[in-house]
């Protein structure tokens, strides 16, 4: 009776784990039927890692900065396996752009897709990847002087003087047709209470425009490689006298680039020399002011239009090493030239196609300002410094030069002696 009272019971134990483990089961069964969906759109949505890309760029212009952020943006979209990562040096006073891409490689971070000013020097010096074909074979035959290639220019732009077209109505001024008569003016606008010219001169970059200007109408002769002591101080006086004569108020000494378009907006200067780029960003800040614009004539008699191509795209040879990223690198610059979106950014900073297909730019107003400037005596003029012509690093310390002429005591001789020193050192190297 007791064995059959144990079997029993025995039994019902049993029964009762099996309908236990029964509901746990059914209970998993439930529980997995309700994560399939999930677990499918997991499936579903699961992809390898991104690729990561950094882009360098310059950040002293407004309009640049959105065309890079919309380029980047679209980019990404059109390519979600590549995550881009933007990047600008921070800028550091008495430096350069190219300065500041020189500590990033005594900081191993100079990668991937890099801007670059004086871009022969970093290929030479190893720090660039030779460009593909299908990158090279974008550009106009007669912008690629060199094979194997490891720079392409981003566009061609120019500058010239920015003005106050109702300002100069309202006091019966035009354009001038040469250097004295730009002294005139200056003079004039002086008179009635206005400063004459804005000058972002805490910005080496700013300062370019006029080094640019000076070298192409006191400095560049026959022979590129002589720079005679005669011009450069004739140079760098007739440059000291804008400041002198209050041309150039003093305030000027502490400005950016980019407050140098409220300098116009606002009406406390009357001209500016400076790119077309500059036009969008002053009637952004003041929809209804009117502008002009026209070259700048030399002491010479003669009007340059400067052609300049000198930023340049480039990919860091340390990218080569990792071919996801150096393919990574090769499909961004292909954007940037791509139909359709490198118009967008010739649109947004004024500038001109060096691609070799043909490029629909949409008609504005700052571009029939330039066609209207460009007239028949106006000479092109493709020559500035941190071109192949002039020495490394030439171009940052003329122009730091160029800040003390402006606002510093110093004895022009004295600057003129350094200025010409750093010259023959750079070419003596060049030379070697």
């Amino acid at each position: 009776m007791n064995t059959e009272k144990k079997k029993q019971r025995k039994h019902k134990i049993l029964k009762k784990q099996l309908l236990l483990g029964s509901g746990v089961l059914l209970l998993l069964l439930l529980l997995l039927f309700c994560l399939l969906p999930a677990l499918r759109q997991t499936e579903l949505t699961f992809s390898p890692p991104k690729t990561q890309l950094r882009v360098v760029y310059s950040e002293g212009d407004v309009r640049w900065i959105n065309s890079i952020e919309q380029t980047v943006e679209q980019f990404m979209q059109e390519n979600p396996d590549i995550e881009v990562q933007i990047f600008s040096p921070k800028e550091v006073e008495n430096q350069g752009f190219a300065d500041r891409l020189k500590a990033m490689i005594a900081q191993e971070e100079f990668y991937d897709v890099v801007e670059l000013r004086e871009a022969f020097a970093f290929a030479e010096a190893g720090y660039l990847a030779e460009l593909p074909e299908e990158l090279s074979s974008l550009i106009q035959e007669e912008r690629m002087l060199h094979s194997p290639c490891y720079s392409i220019p981003r566009y061609t732009t120019t500058r010239g003087v920015i003005y106050n077209r109702s300002l100069f109505q309202s006091l019966g001024l035009s354009e001038p047709k040469s250097w004295q008569e730009f002294l005139v003016l200056c003079d004039r606008l002086l008179q009635a209470g206005y400063n004459p010219i804005a000058v972002g001169g805490a910005d080496l970059w700013h300062m370019s425009f006029w080094g640019d200007y000076l070298y192409q109408n006191y400095l560049l002769g026959e022979n590129p490689r002589e720079l005679e002591h005669s011009q450069l101080i004739e140079a760098l006086s007739d440059f000291r006298k804008l400041s002198q004569n209050h041309y150039i108020a003093s305030r000027c000494q502490t400005l950016s680039d980019s407050q140098t378009a409220e300098e116009l907006a606002s009406e406390s200067s009357a001209m500016l020399y400076s790119g077309p780029w500059m036009i969008g960003q002053i009637q952004d800040l003041n929809p209804k002011i009117e502008l002009g614009f026209f070259y700048l004539s030399g002491k010479n008699g003669k009007t340059y239009m400067e052609l300049d191509d000198s930023v340049e795209w480039g990919i860091a040879a340390e990218s080569k090493n990792d071919p996801a990223r150096f393919a990574a690198a090769v499909r961004f610059l292909k954007f940037f030239y791509s139909e359709g979106h490198y118009e967008q950014v010739l649109s947004n900073m004024s500038a001109d196609s060096v691609v070799r297909r043909k490029v629909q730019i949409e008609e504005t107003e700052t571009r029939r300002l330039l066609s209207a400037a460009n007239q028949e005596n106006i000479l092109p003029c493709d020559a500035f410094l941190g071109d192949e012509a002039t020495p490394e690093g030439f171009r940052n310390f003329f122009n730091q030069k160029l800040q003390e002429v402006l606002w510093e005591n110093r004895s022009l001789e004295e600057i003129a002696k350094e200025v010409k020193e750093y010259w023959e050192e750079g070419y003596a190297q060049m030379e070697k």
